[in-house]
């Protein structure tokens, strides 16, 4: 059985057979393993294996949760040819892709970008590159001149000076993850450990999602209003949540109680005769009322919204060391942007929780005296 053999816009082998497109998982001393290009993506348990020589022996697994791209060798051969020629030929891009197209199948030519584009890959790929070889160990001679200056001629990374110092921090916010959680605990025992609220949440819809709970909460403004009650147990003073919690057993029918089970039992701590089993979270780690008086974050999404950001501009999960420092010279230029928009006296746009958060800080300030009142109120501010 015949196999195509091309290369990935990375330059590294990409095997074509009947539609799937392959990438290389391991070689052995007689033949390569390869696993489908999409085992990450789609979770694919497609693979192949071919000898040393690229001749095809067998299939193993199947291909899971996507179909295979009848047009896929072709238009990846098309890509190859034309990346040659615009290495080797050096006429304008508009008449290598005159020379490229000819013979291509209609069926192929709908699957490719406009001709536009593909001349601006044509340009991008004649750029000269001057990179040094990417380094394997931590140990490498010198870091390229480029990478030395920002952008703006200021200095960027000149040296490896070391390991840096000690870390020594002193509170550490982070999600729902016992296994993270105990690691930090043993390793850095004087460290305030605290839980992300949207993770606090989020657990809880979870839990409604699994149980059925759903529908009724999206339906029903009166369960939703009880649940975001729960909720506003995270802004309550730590030593009055577990009274606060038996106020709400009392206020809620039966039709909450596997939900209020679920909250004693992973956030509250259960009776046991005159003390109280700890809960696998206990309350000082996701409640929220220090955090609201001293003005600190009570999620960690700004972070996971930088690392979004940043993700987003490699558009890879494993850049080179080159290619890493380049995105980040990249976005230095921007951060410097907003630090310049900041220290001229230009506000940032008002953040849409600014409202809630001051409404939040009202009530935890001046509490209701009545507990329960004190989550209603909180609890009309809360969602999921």
């Amino acid at each position: 059985m015949s196999v195509t053999l091309t290369k990935t816009s990375k330059n590294t082998p990409l095997l074509i057979h009947n539609s799937y497109s392959y990438t290389i998982d391991r070689k052995t001393v007689t033949k390569i393993l390869w696993k489908c290009e999409y085992s990450r993506k789609y979770s694919c348990h497609g693979r192949l294996h071919t000898t040393s020589n690229y001749e095809f022996i067998k299939i193993v697994g199947e291909h899971e949760n996507h179909v295979g791209n009848s047009r896929c060798a072709a238009t990846r051969k098309y890509f190859e040819k034309l990346k040659q020629e615009s290495e080797q030929n050096h006429t304008n891009p508009h008449n290598i892709l005159t020379q490229v197209n000819i013979g291509v199948p209609d069926e192929v030519r709908v699957q490719l970008p406009t001709n536009y584009n593909l001349k601006r890959n044509v340009r991008r790929w004649r750029q000269v590159t001057t990179t040094e070889p990417t380094p394997t160990t931590i140990d490498f001679p010198a870091i390229p001149t480029k990478y030395h200056q920002t952008t703006r001629n200021t200095i960027f990374f000149r040296k490896d000076t070391g390991s840096a110092p000690a870390w020594q921090p002193q509170r550490v916010m982070m999600d729902f993850e016992k296994a993270t959680i105990n690691v930090f605990k043993r390793t850095l025992r004087t460290v305030e450990l605290s839980g992300c609220y949207f993770h606090f949440s989020q657990s809880v819809l979870r839990f409604l999602q699994a149980n059925g709970f759903k529908e009724t909460y999206e339906n029903d403004v009166v369960f939703a209003d009880n649940i975001h009650k729960t909720l506003a147990l995270a802004f309550i003073e730590p030593t009055i949540v577990a009274n606060a919690f038996e106020l709400l057993c009392t206020n809620l029918d039966d039709n909450y109680q596997q939900i209020l089970d679920y909250i004693q039992d992973n956030y509250i701590e259960r009776r046991r005769g005159r003390t109280r089993r700890q809960a696998p979270y206990p309350i000082d780690f996701w409640n929220m009322m220090e955090r609201v008086k001293n003005n600190m974050h009570r999620t960690n999404n700004n972070i996971e919204g930088w690392h979004r950001k940043l993700n987003s501009a490699f558009q890879c999960s494993h850049p080179t060391l080159w290619s890493f420092l380049d995105k980040l010279m990249k976005e230095e230029n921007n951060i410097h942007l907003y630090i310049l928009n900041a220290t001229t006296g230009r506000q940032p746009p008002v953040g849409k929780y600014e409202s809630f958060n001051k409404r939040v800080r009202q009530l935890v300030d001046n509490p209701h005296p009545n507990i329960y009142d004190q989550l209603t109120c909180i609890g009309r501010l809360l969602s999921l």
